[in-house]
């Protein structure tokens, strides 16, 4: 139970950290930028199996990379949705 706690505080700090990076926000605040922290840190750590040495780790979390991973998580929602909007465009009343 602490390990998972520690992974979700250091997961919020990872996604927190990308968004103020890639200066876009997402959806459901801590929730969104927990989940960026640890799918980031899943992206480049086991899915691209990216490596870059040596670095710090914290809960068996390599800092560095899954920052990164967290920057590219951010930066793609924010592209696919248009900054949350869902590439939807409200139309305008006069």
């Amino acid at each position: 139970m602490t390990h998972l706690l520690t992974l979700v505080v250091v997961g919020a700090v990872i996604g927190v950290t990308a968004e103020r990076i890639a200066e876009r926000t997402m959806p459901y605040r801590w929730i969104g930028a927990i989940a960026a922290g640890l799918l980031g840190a899943w992206l480049m750590t086991d899915g691209l199996h990216i490596a870059i040495a040596p670095q710090l780790m914290v809960a068996g979390m390599p800092l560095l990379s899954a920052i990164l991973g967290a920057i590219i998580v951010v930066s793609m929602w924010g592209i696919v949705t248009r900054n949350g909007s869902f590439g939807y465009r409200h139309a305008r009343t006069r």
